[in-house]
């Protein structure tokens, strides 16, 4: 029995159709450009927000004694508060001294990097809301934030930016992990002038921005700092090799940057 003659009808080899010379070259070079920024596209890590985490509190200052402030709840001091008061005479007893009193309500950076928002030379400032805390602010890690004193049972002056104040706010620069970051404690401070007791002072509340670098702005309670133009990614060849998707990602971004403007 003769062999059967294959069935299958041979195929021509066919030359690879070419295109256009110059729009050949020009989409070999796009599709190197583009898997090479597509991969590092992907490892772009997403930006940083800095979030304002408020604490609200009731804590009275008392006299001779001190309120210790941990911005960032990790455990650690961040600053102390103090309500001194000191009195003398030849018969009495503190605190019902007529010879001297003086009084002071002081703020102290329990790190060498921590400052409140300076005035003056050893003051601490009484800020009002919406002052920007940041790295143009000087601070200082000891400031006297109000000051009383008398003499012979009279008034020998009463000074400082927190003499009589309500609901005032205390810029903060402090350091976690060694990273600055920034803050305000809220406080009311009140004191009769003429004898300098009684002087209540009052911690109220407090925050700070966990992005370390970040200003905050005083009686800001919530939300998130808008990131900044470097942080956003450029319309590259990386986000173009992703088509619609990609330059869809890109115009919402484009977007809300334009909102936040």
């Amino acid at each position: 029995m003769s062999p059967s003659k294959s069935s299958r009808i041979p195929t021509k080899n066919r030359a690879p159709a070419s295109l256009n010379h110059k729009l050949d070259r020009k989409l070999y070079a796009y599709a190197v450009a583009a898997s090479a920024t597509g991969a590092s596209i992907l490892a772009v890590a997403q930006p940083s927000q800095a979030e304002i985490v408020f604490t609200p509190t009731h804590k009275m200052i008392p006299i001779r004694g001190s309120v210790a402030l941990d911005l960032n709840g990790d455990g650690i001091t961040d600053f102390t508060f103090r309500n001194t008061l000191s009195s003398c005479g030849l018969h009495a007893a503190p605190p019902e001294c007529s010879g001297f009193t003086a009084q002071a309500v002081e703020v102290y950076g329990n790190s060498a990097l921590n400052g409140a928002w300076a005035a003056g030379t050893r003051g601490a400032s009484a800020l009002p809301p919406g002052k920007k805390v940041g790295s143009t602010v000087k601070f200082t890690n000891f400031g006297v934030m109000e000051s009383c004193g008398t003499f012979a049972g009279f008034s020998a002056g009463s000074y400082g930016p927190w003499l009589n104040v309500q609901n005032r706010y205390l810029g903060l620069a402090f350091t976690i992990a060694g990273q600055t970051h920034y803050g305000w404690a809220r406080l009311t401070v009140t004191v009769k002038k003429g004898t300098c007791r009684p002087a209540t002072a009052v911690l109220t509340g407090y925050a700070y921005e966990t992005v370390a670098n970040t200003a905050i702005t005083t009686g800001k309670r919530s939300g998130a700092a808008a990131v900044s133009a470097i942080e956003r990614p450029q319309p590259t060849l990386g986000l173009l090799a992703q088509g619609f998707v990609g330059l869809e990602a890109w115009r919402r971004d484009e977007n809300a940057t334009s909102d936040q403007a």
